[in-house]
């Protein structure tokens, strides 16, 4: 038996001991926390703070009336493991006592703990009426912030993309690409990804309504919904329960709207032209920028207290344009090199070119209650979005070098909740996806030409042109409460059919060191790729965990799980079986005010299926790609490309494998919070988050040349010589984190919310963003060590609403407007510095300069101010009118991208190095109208 084999085993006894342990202890009951709805418990005392047992508790939902009932148990206890988010009447009465009441709100995954005090019938004349819950949530182990539905729907959101509204949470910024491009490869989502902790985004999971919303092909988002159909928004940044698997870094956690009693609506339309926009920094003339989003909305009763429907239509039409930073003189130079030797594909421009993008979203949800022990949701969800030069282009991306974007998803989902026992209800989801995307590439001849810190012109390469995803999962959770704990125990079946179309250099890459090679003909390496262009996999798998929740006593709550995941790989992939990950959480509430947090756990992650598909595609038998320097026989003439694939031994084929051992990447997580009350209604939390992230997947060469290709002997020294390069996925890299993470909350009051968060961190790595990053040196991993990609130092966000109260006393001039906003800065990312040529001789041309350590250099820092200004007006007793205007980096802040990286190989830096090749959005205005009723 290894040693990690022991590790888990000596874990997995630990952690039974422990739920042993609690399940002999004394009494007390507790409202688990959970992951598609809320849940309440409290206690009930008199005037005197003497406990009241026998009392009964009705919790109402006002937009629904769904009502639940509880008795307090000989402690004074009442709990409700199960209630929809939305606003609630709580009602409390006992003989002899006057009836009192409570209005509040829940929120997705909240689970508050209240104390509740009945006056002697008599002796107050009045019902004790009181609203609102505590500000602190008590029971709460995991390090969460959930976003609330009134700041969904009124902080200016650029695109009113939902996504960013994890960017306001501390610990959370946006993954450092290198560029600024809408679509990241694979995904029809729009935005950069996020990070959380520092960590790659493909560490991430994104849940809907209980169910993966993942792009399991790249381990990014999946499909993209209207801002108008998000409810709740929740990000866990550390110390996720047990019940969340299948990512070792964030949980970005998402609850549907649903329909109410009340018939209401809304039509809105959102419109943008350049005449109102700035200039971007980098383009020679306005971005020729025009965009409308217009939609409606719709919910109601079907049948009034039983069954309900929501539904939203939304589409986007937007033309835009790119920004290529080529420099001018280098496209003239470039472009007369392209004619002079008959090159077949397009020339290249700098500049703006055109783009666009169309969107359409439909989603329909029904909500049915039977009886009172079943309550069944469905819903269902189509995306459709067309786009042209959409990815690989600007910066230093010409025209050539970009595709199209062609994209629909649907997804079909059905969840039942049933009630088995005053102590015991049941979960269970179904989901079904189909997404088919294709990228068309632009340049259908080639060949690829990349001209180190210059240009990159010519056929698309990089990423795979098509995508399709067939999902199916189904998911069944059972809690119950027994004594003091709260128990869950749940699976979760996951089958993912996969194929991923991904040419690749079928077309052929040339690649120069510099301009002057280029024209010179000198190219460093030329690769050419022959043989089946995709592939397809299943992929099931499958997800198991058992959590308890236990309070021993009323100040503290002591959460314990143990999760264990399980994804089963096409061959030669072994299954790593040895995924068991115990968590452990602690909230201590010394008063009211206050709450010490606590968390440790393991987090695995899974497989990106890019990664298997490549290397079951380009194992050699099927695909391989053949690469020469200008000396070897056979090698072409730029820009000829080979008519067939060369089997002369000077050649050797370039190929990609998997370890078959390859173990699942994981982290280690530690976090501590410290959370208060302070006065007027201000939530403060100061907290530490730790992580340790291990068996990374990297791609590495394993067959690298020992000698020079200048000796004269191509493949000289390579392990096995019938091969040239052989790329393998494993589980080598590693990472840290260490972050200060801060808080300042203001619930809305009179006059104004206010959300403040702070990040402090240092991440560091020894790999790229992306699984298949490789070293510079292939036999030395230590190297590489330094700091991430996503290392961002210092991150400030501040965001709010001031709204003038409907009050006698204000001006009436002031009545019924309300402005949002939306601050950010972010100190600066690092970036690699290359000498853009292969020092070592190892094919690639991924070399520093002697001396100098991976991501050394820094890029340039980010400030944006967003505002929202809008004015309501009345139209009838329930119809409405809001006009809005929005306005995007107000202040027209320069935000430039990562830096021109290639510092050439002289002894002083290129003229471009360190140069920005690419920038973010100038300023820019958009105008609202929406009609409700």
């Amino acid at each position: 038996m290894d040693k990690r084999t022991k590790s888990i085993l000596s874990r997995l006894r630990l952690l039974l001991s422990l739920l042993t342990l609690t399940m002999t202890t004394a009494q007390f009951s507790l409202a688990q926390q959970t992951i598609t709805s809320a849940a309440l418990s409290g206690r009930v005392e008199d005037a005197a703070a003497a406990i009241l047992p026998g009392a009964t508790v009705t919790a109402t939902n006002l937009q629904t009336h769904f009502t639940q009932a509880a008795a307090t148990d000989q402690k004074g206890e009442f709990r409700f493991t199960y209630l929809p988010v939305g606003t609630y009447q709580l009602k409390i009465s006992a003989q002899g006592f006057e009836q009192a009441q409570r209005q509040f709100t829940l929120v997705l995954g909240q689970a508050p703990h209240v104390v509740l005090r009945l006056t002697v019938a008599g002796v107050d004349e009045h019902v004790n009426v009181s609203s609102g819950l505590p500000l602190i949530e008590a029971p709460r182990t995991q390090l969460a912030t959930t976003i609330r539905p009134q700041e969904i729907d009124e902080l200016p959101l650029n695109g009113r993309n939902y996504l960013d509204l994890a960017l306001l949470v501390p610990g959370v910024s946006r993954t450092n690409t290198g560029s600024n491009q809408r679509f990241a490869e694979t995904s029809a989502v729009p935005g950069q990804g996020l990070s959380i902790a520092g960590q790659r985004n493909l560490n991430n999971s994104f849940i809907v309504d209980g169910v993966s919303a993942n792009d399991d092909a790249a381990d990014l988002t999946g499909t993209y919904y209207s801002q108008d159909v998000i409810r709740e928004f929740q990000v866990v940044t550390s110390g996720g329960i047990a019940e969340f698997g299948r990512a070792s870094s964030g949980i970005v956690n998402i609850l549907t709207q649903s329909g109410t009693n009340d018939l209401n609506g809304r039509l809105y339309g959102f419109l943008r032209n350049q005449r109102f926009d700035a200039r971007n920094p980098l383009a020679p003339s306005k971005d020729p920028l025009t965009q409308a989003q217009y939609g409606v909305t719709l919910s109601g009763p079907i049948k009034r207290d039983q069954t309900f429907i929501f539904g939203n239509f939304e589409q986007t039409r937007r033309n835009d344009a790119s920004v290529i930073t080529i420099s001018p003189a280098a496209v003239v130079t470039i472009n007369n090199r392209l004619r002079q030797v008959s090159y077949p594909g397009a020339s290249i421009e700098t500049g703006l070119i055109p783009s666009g993008v169309d969107t359409t979203n439909l989603f329909a949800r029904i909500d049915h209650r039977t009886g009172s022990k079943n309550f069944l949701t469905a819903r269902y969800s189509f995306y459709d979005i067309a786009a042209t030069n959409s990815r690989n282009v600007g910066g230093l991306n010409a025209l050539s070098r970009s595709t199209a974007l062609e994209n629909t998803d649907q997804t079909f989902l059905m969840s039942n909740v049933t009630t088995i026992s005053s102590r015991t209800l049941n979960e269970a989801r179904f989901q079904f996806t189909r997404s088919r995307l294709k990228a068309p590439v632009n340049d259908i001849v080639g060949p690829a030409v990349n001209i180190s810190g210059v240009a990159n012109l010519g056929t698309a390469t990089f990423s795979p042109l098509a995508r399709d995803i067939d999902l199916f999962e189904l998911v069944d959770n059972i809690s119950t409460q027994r004594g003091n704990h709260s128990l869950k125990v749940g699976i979760d079946l996951l089958h993912n059919r996969v194929h991923i179309l991904f040419p690749g250099a079928i077309q052929g890459v040339y690649t120069f060191s510099s301009l002057d090679n280029f024209l010179s003909g000198n190219y460093t390496t030329f690769q050419q790729a022959f043989g089946e262009p995709g592939q397809v996999q299943t992929n099931p798998n499958i997800g198991l965990f058992i959590q308890d929740e236990w309070r021993p006593r009323r100040d503290l709550t002591i959460n314990v799980g143990l999760r264990h995941d399980a994804q089963f790989l096409p061959a030669p992939i072994e299954t790593d079986g040895n995924n068991f990950a115990p968590r452990l959480g602690v909230a201590y509430s010394p008063n009211a005010r206050t709450v010490i947090r606590g968390s440790f756990g393991i987090y695995f992650d899974r497989l990106p299926l890019r990664a298997t598909s490549n290397a079951l595609q380009r194992d050699g038998s099927k695909y391989i790609v053949a690469q020469f320097s200008p000396t070897q026989n056979g090698a072409p003439v730029f820009p000829g490309t080979l008519a067939v694939q060369p089997n002369n031994l000077a050649t050797k084929p370039n190929i990609t494998r998997i370890d078959p051992d390859i173990t699942t990447s994981y982290s280690e997580q530690l976090s501590i919070q410290l959370e208060r009350e302070l006065p007027a209604e201000v939530l403060l939390s100061v907290g530490y988050l730790h992580l340790r992230g291990l068996h990374l997947i990297v791609s590495r060469n394993v067959n690298v040349p020992r000698f020079p290709a200048s000796a004269g002997v191509p493949n000289l020294g390579r392990p096995d010589p019938n091969l040239g390069n052989i790329a393998r996925f494993e589980s080598s890299g590693v990472s840290r984190y260490n972050g200060l993470i801060t808080s300042l909350n203001k619930r809305a009051g009179r006059w104004a919310s206010v959300r403040t968060s702070y990040t402090f961190s240092r991440a560091i790595d020894d790999t790229g963003n992306f699984f298949f990053s490789t070293p510079q040196n292939n036999f030395d991993l230590l190297d590489e060590m330094g700091l991430s990609d996503n290392d961002q130092r210092h991150r400030l966000v501040l965001s709010g609403t001031f709204e003038a109260p409907r009050d006698e006393g204000i001006d009436s001039a002031l009545r019924d407007f309300q402005l949002s906003y939306i601050f950010t800065y972010a100190s600066r990312l690092p970036f690699n510095i290359l000498l853009g040529s292969d020092r070592n001789f190892d094919t690639n041309n991924n070399d520093r300069p002697l001396g100098v350590g991976r991501n050394t250099g820094r890029g340039f820092d980010f400030a944006s101010f967003d505002l929202r200004l809008a004015r309501r007006f009345q139209l009838t007793e329930r119809t409405a009118v809001q006009v809005i205007a929005e306005g995007f980096n107000l202040f027209n802040r320069a935000n430039l991208g990562v830096p021109n990286n290639t510092y050439g190989g002289g002894a002083l830096a290129a003229p471009t190095f360190g140069q920005a090749t690419v920038a973010f959005d100038a300023r820019q205005f958009q105008f609202g109208l929406r009609f409700s009723f």
